[in-house]
């Protein structure tokens, strides 16, 4: 089990920090290099998770809107009908937009009538 993202960089700091006060004055140029190195790589780990998290979140967020185009189609809902369009995906979210405001005006004529 590893650390958590901001703890495995602090955890690494202050390793390094402890070799430098052991180590001989000669080797520390060549121990704070080799630390520098290890420093970088591990950066580099956390962007590239960093990265593929986002992806993976991205690829989830797309399947949630084909699966409500797909749900709003079978359901007869005008317009709805599953595309990757980016002007028929505003389009889409501009109609829930209308059909939530709708929805909303006739909750409150409801409420105003009993």
């Amino acid at each position: 089990h590893s650390p958590s993202r901001p703890g495995l960089k602090q955890e690494l700091f202050h390793r390094h920090k402890e070799a430098q006060q052991c180590c001989r004055p000669h080797n520390l140029p060549l121990l704070r290099a080799a630390q520098q190195r290890e420093m970088e790589a591990v950066e580099q780990r956390i962007r590239e998770e960093q990265r593929m998290m986002d992806e993976k979140i991205v690829l989830e967020l797309d399947q949630k809107v084909i699966d409500q185009q797909s749900t709003l189609e079978k359901a007869g809902v005008c317009g709805f009908y599953i595309t990757t369009n980016p002007q028929e995906l505003t389009l889409q979210m501009n109609l829930l937009e209308l059909i939530r405001k709708l929805q909303q005006k006739e909750s409150e004529a409801e409420k105003a009538f009993s």
